[in-house]
């Protein structure tokens, strides 16, 4: 699958221990369908039914102990934004190869379902309107509802992959009524030069430092370049600007400390690009990445988004 170069902010996550939410029974320390608790059984009710499909095999509940056995790679980056469960089940069409495989990832909250989407997602991935966000890629369908991150499979679809994997998406979407809703963060960004679907969740180690978390992310294209903005959430003033003295002091007996410029803190990092960072209440916000020649030009976007934040309360 291709990979644009469009990055966001670093996603660096580190792995949260939760207890199990499900019993360790059956094999790869999955559940069957009929060994369940009360809480799988809940995630099992957005199985889809679709007529001329059928299980291959019993689904299979994996919990945060369990889940490295399913996503070895990746599991922590789902623990990061605190994964609760995971449903698995193969479907394959009756007189065909086809098989369709539907991985529903409970997250906990819509929040943490779009954080780690967002992670997954390039912005020039087509989109699909399921629930509420997705894009489908090749074999691929992936799409957030409420708290949970659904992920599609198709193989040997041929020419009609495209329509299996809608059909699955539709069928489990339509089981769940609440789709949640866009974090409202985002509206506070600036929309001109804006690009569309570059919007990131960093739940924990925003920009790689653990006393930064709860990180909202966008990225800006120009003709002379790109850079991001962000907005991170630090829940009080105090704990804001306690953050923001930790990030200054960490960079204070470094070559390329922050210099002080009237309510902002500007940095030139090894790579000549800029960083400005400032502070509204209980949100720290600023640019990174922003290339030398963009430097004057990004002030407005700062100022717009410093305008935002101050106008919302």
């Amino acid at each position: 699958m291709k990979r644009p170069a469009v990055q966001g902010l670093l996603s660096i996550l580190i792995m949260i221990p939760l207890i199990s939410l499900v019993v360790f029974i059956g094999k790869a320390g999955a559940q069957s369908e009929t060994q369940t608790t009360a809480t799988a059984m809940d995630i099992r009710s957005l199985l889809p039914g679709i007529d001329g499909w059928k299980l291959t095999e019993d689904p299979q509940i994996y919990s945060p102990e369990t889940l490295f056995e399913y996503i070895d790679g990746a599991a922590e980056a789902y623990l990061g934004y605190d994964f609760q469960q995971l449903l698995v089940s193969t479907y394959e069409k009756e007189g065909t190869e086809s098989v369709v495989t539907v991985e529903i990832y409970d997250m906990g909250s819509p929040l943490n379902a779009f954080g780690i989407f967002s992670s997954e997602r390039y912005p020039d991935i087509p989109e699909v309107q399921f629930g509420l966000a997705g894009y489908l890629e090749g074999e691929v369908l992936n799409f957030i509802s409420g708290p949970y991150y659904i992920k599609l499979l198709c193989y040997n679809g041929e020419e009609k992959t495209a329509d299996y994997l809608k059909e699955f998406a539709g069928a489990v979407d339509e089981k769940i009524k609440d789709k949640g809703s866009w974090p409202a963060l985002f509206k506070m960004f600036p929309t001109a030069n804006l690009i569309k679907n570059s919007e990131k969740y960093i739940k924990k180690n925003f920009m790689g430092f653990d006393f930064l978390a709860n990180g909202y992310a966008v990225s800006y294209h120009f003709d002379q370049g790109q850079y991001d903005a962000f907005i991170i959430d630090a829940k009080t003033e105090s704990e804001a600007r306690s953050s923001l003295q930790k990030l200054l002091d960490f960079y204070a007996g470094e070559k390329m400390p922050f210099v002080q410029e009237g309510d902002r803190y500007r940095q030139v990092n090894r790579y000549g690009q800029v960083i400005l960072i400032s502070q509204v209440r209980n949100y720290l916000f600023g640019l990174s990445r922003v290339p030398l020649v963009l430097a004057d030009q990004s002030v407005q976007t700062l100022n717009q988004l410093k305008t935002n934040l101050e106008a919302a309360r």
